[in-house]
């Protein structure tokens, strides 16, 4: 949902892009937001065979509480950590994903 909440509405194969998988499991997962009421599933004009995916109400409403929840979590977690600390780890955590990302 961070994907669609981030970029707007995406077809299954951007989706999929979008967050890494396949497009049968970016479907799956479609499948089961949409009978959640999270997403909507439309055709697209002009290509019957394309969908395209877009939040709710509901899905925008459940996306705005994961990120206050995760944003809570961050803070207690990162509470007892002093600035140095925390920018070690950023470097330590940039690096990571400059590595994952040229995998």
């Amino acid at each position: 949902m961070r994907v669609l909440a981030e970029q707007g509405p995406l077809s299954i194969n951007q989706l999929a892009a979008g967050t890494e998988t396949t497009g049968p499991a970016t479907t799956q997962l479609v499948n089961g937001l949409v009978a959640a009421g999270y997403v909507t599933r439309t055709r697209q004009p002009g290509d019957k065979r394309s969908v395209l995916v877009a939040l709710t109400d509901a899905g925008r409403q459940k996306h705005m509480q994961r990120q206050q929840q995760l944003t809570e979590t961050q803070q207690q977690i990162f509470a007892d950590y002093d600035a140095a600390a925390l920018d070690s780890a950023a470097v330590a955590l940039d690096r990571l994903a400059a590595i994952y990302d040229e995998l």
